[in-house]
């Protein structure tokens, strides 16, 4: 086993262990509704534009139409998304979030932003300040643009 997959190793443990620890009270909530990590992304699309046909949120979200169908289906169900016919196209279905929708996505992202905190006041300022570059490193190397690499 080479030095990278046994590092890749604990780093999927620690991400593990993240997902684990972060399993509070909004989490709980998403779970009583019965929402998934995709009825999360398409509330976050949605809450960039007033209103989205929903052929073109299954394209942003990689889904086919039929699939996006039933996931907004569930949003409807909880008072999440509504659903209007378009008054110049009846074949043509539009969604937007509800207020309900919005609030749920903020309560997710202040629960995200406190654990993030959380485990950053562990570090000193400038372990932080190393560990976020690391990071963007890392991920600038996952998306393929490989930075490049500091000078010392």
């Amino acid at each position: 086993m080479t030095y990278t997959n046994a590092n890749a190793r604990r780093l999927l443990g620690l991400f593990e262990q993240m997902r684990a620890a972060k399993a509070g009270g909004v989490i709980a909530r998403m779970q009583a509704l019965n929402l998934s990590f995709s009825h999360i992304r398409a509330l976050h699309l949605l809450a960039t534009v007033p209103q989205l046909p929903m052929k073109e949120l299954a394209e942003k979200l990689g889904f086919t139409p039929p699939s996006v169908t039933a996931l907004t289906r569930r949003l409807v169900a909880t008072g999440m998304v509504q659903r209007q016919p378009n008054v110049h196209d009846s074949r043509v279905v539009l969604l937007s979030i509800t207020e309900a929708g919005r609030t749920l996505i903020q309560e997710i992202y202040h629960e995200q932003l406190s654990g993030m905190e959380r485990m950053l006041d562990g570090l000193t300022l400038d372990e932080q300040q190393q560990f976020l570059t690391l990071l963007e490193r890392a991920v600038s190397t996952l998306l393929g643009e490989f930075p490049p690499q500091p000078t010392y």
